[in-house]
This record gives C-alpha cells, structure tokens and sequence, in this order.
C-alpha cells in the first residue's frame, strides 16, 4: 500500500518539476519610443529573455482605432511585421523592427510585441505629429507581461533558466525509487 502512495507522490513530483521546467517566465520590454513626426522611419526596439531566432510580432495602431464614420476619412494609419531575436550581451537578448509612419495620422499610438509561439507580451505608446513638428520631450509608458504572472517593467530583464526545478525533481525522483526498490 505504502508502494503505490510513494509511487503516487513520484508521479506528482515528476509533474510539477516537468511544468515548473518548462513554464519559465517569457520576458520582453519596448524600448522608449516618444514622439515621432508622420513619415518618418521609426525603430521599434527592446529587449527579451527569449532565445535568438524566436520570431516576434510587431503591431502600431492608433489608440482611438475603431468604426469609422464614412463622412470621415478612415483610419489612422498602422503598420505591422516580425522582428527576430538576435544574441544580447549576456543579461537579455534583443530585437528591432523599423517602422515607416508614412500614412500615420497626428495622434497617440499603441505598439504591442508578441511571440509568434508563445505567450509574451509587451505594449507601450508613443506619439506621432504632423511632419516636421516633432518636440524633443518624449512621454511613453512601457508595460509588460510575462507568461507566468505580470511582472513590472524592467530595463533589461535577465534570462530565466527554463528548467532549473528538473534536475531537483529527477533527483527527488531517483531517491524515492531507490526506496522502493529496497522494499
């Protein structure tokens, strides 16, 4: 009887090691953007714990994007695309994505970056002015998401190590059996 609660309580352990293994924090931040003048080419960058080659998508809108009233013109401008993680520094690898704001209309624009294959998320707005009228003060408000639970933003987030309970978990589960067996 004792055999099967231990063996019961092994299978468990196993299986909060092998999920706590492979849900480590996915992890992102955008750059600080500011103010931007229509038509100019913009560079969307930021930061991430994710690996290289891991492919992200990358999405400006306008923040009051809705129905439009067809006596008025419509839309105002957006644009999306994919960034590729590149090797960073060693704390957090990075990623870029330019942007042309030809067509972006005057106003308060939100850009949210997600993996393609996951479940990271980062946002932040900024805003865009008729061409030639940019001012030099930039106000930009950055939040971010992880897979796992929402984190506060960080300038540089440091890689998790995606695994880090299994090799506890195997050893856990390596004593348990070599109990069994000697019963």
């Amino acid at each position: 009887m004792h055999v099967r609660r231990l063996a019961r309580i092994l299978a468990v352990l196993v299986l909060a090691g092998w999920i706590c293994g492979t849900a480590a924090a996915q992890e992102m931040t955008i750059d600080e953007i500011g103010t931007v003048a229509a038509g100019e080419t913009l560079t969307v960058s930021g930061t991430t714990n994710l690996a290289p080659g891991n492919r992200l998508l990358v999405t400006a809108t306008p923040v009051a994007f809705g129905p439009a009233n067809a006596s008025t013109p419509s839309g105002g401008g957006g644009a999306s695309g994919t960034a590729v993680v590149q090797a960073g520094n060693g704390t957090a690898n990075t990623w870029s994505f330019a942007m042309d704001t030809t067509g972006f209309q005057p106003g308060e624009y939100i850009v949210t970056v997600e993996r393609v294959e996951g479940d990271a998320t980062a946002t932040t707005t900024f805003t865009v002015t008729e061409a030639g009228a940019v001012t030099p003060t930039a106000t930009a408000t950055v939040q971010t998401t992880t897979a796992t639970m929402p984190t506060t933003p960080e300038p540089s987030p440091t890689p998790t190590a995606a695994g880090s309970a299994l090799p506890v978990t195997a050893a856990l589960a390596a004593a348990t059996a070599g109990v069994l067996v000697r019963r």
